[in-house]
């Protein structure tokens, strides 16, 4: 088992796109024993992620899972002796995947009210994530206040949708259009379908390192005060809530050490990540 995307991973996609139709749970009697002997047991753990460059991917030459969040699970997973079975899905299915005991984890996800009601989020969060408001280049928003009466888009299931009803109230956005994933937003942002979006911050920054010329620009870094915090977003895992409390004890164990020892900071890095709000949280 190693941490690339199998066969079995295209079906899981697909059970994505449809609504997680394919979902099999298991029996009562294994939903109950302590996950983390049932992961130790069969030698892998499987985790629930999605493609959203730096932060998680599948790299289609090598068919291996990159990013930040592959970094950080794969060294949660050695610590627990154990290889990682990366799941990729769409946003919207990563939560029925984990109720449907099809994944055991959810890799990088921002905490909710709503989540919080059906999941178990780790303590230690493992990086924080700042969100952006971005428009086209040319002829695109120049300031946040210029939003009154425009479209903005967001991906459905993600924390920016709290970003956008904010931003909607201050600003008298007209509508806010939900995508399933960031791509068909970038898509219709480009091609003026949208006249905003809202982006993780830290995707735009590496897609900008990669591509100078790139179609967008920045309209603001959203301030954490959005969401009514003086922290940007904490990136926790995500647990079913019965049977995980080892589990959980065992990634919060691991990522204390990881940032002890400032491995944290060595992953973050690596991605030219380099603004200490990624790792504290706290705008500087």
């Amino acid at each position: 088992m190693n941490s690339k995307l199998t066969r079995r991973d295209f079906t899981t996609v697909l059970a994505g796109v449809t609504g997680v139709a394919l979902l099999n749970s298991l029996p009562a009697s294994a939903q109950e024993e302590d996950l983390l002997a049932q992961i130790k047991k069969r030698g892998f753990l499987r985790v629930g992620t999605f493609s959203i460059p730096p932060e998680t991917w599948i790299d289609i030459d090598s068919g291996e899972w990159k990013g930040i969040d592959a970094d950080f699970t794969r060294a949660i997973a050695k610590s627990i002796g154990v290889e990682v079975d990366p799941v990729v899905l769409v946003h919207a299915a990563l939560g029925p995947a984990l109720e449907g005991n099809r994944v055991d984890v959810i890799a990088g996800l921002y905490r909710t009210a709503e989540r919080e009601k059906v999941m178990a989020y780790n303590k230690v969060p493992f990086w924080y994530g700042i969100d952006v408001l971005i428009s086209r280049k040319e002829g695109g928003i120049g300031r946040v206040e210029d939003l009154k009466g425009k479209v903005i888009g967001t991906v459905r299931g993600s924390a920016q949708e709290l970003e956008a009803e904010e931003l909607k109230k201050r600003y008298d956005i007209e509508d806010i259009r939900k995508f399933d994933a960031a791509d068909p937003m970038l898509l219709d942002l480009k091609a003026g379908r949208l006249d905003a979006a809202i982006w993780w911050g830290y995707t735009f920054d590496y897609a900008l390192q990669k591509n100078p010329s790139y179609d967008f620009k920045v309209v603001e870094y959203l301030s954490p005060e959005y969401l009514g915090s003086d922290k940007f977003p904490a990136t926790h895992y995500v647990f079913a809530k019965k049977g995980t409390e080892s589990l959980i004890e065992a990634f919060d164990a691991e990522i204390r050490r990881m940032q002890s020892a400032g491995d944290d900071k060595q992953i973050m890095d690596s991605y030219g990540l380099t603004n200490p709000a990624y790792i504290t949280g706290v705008p500087k």
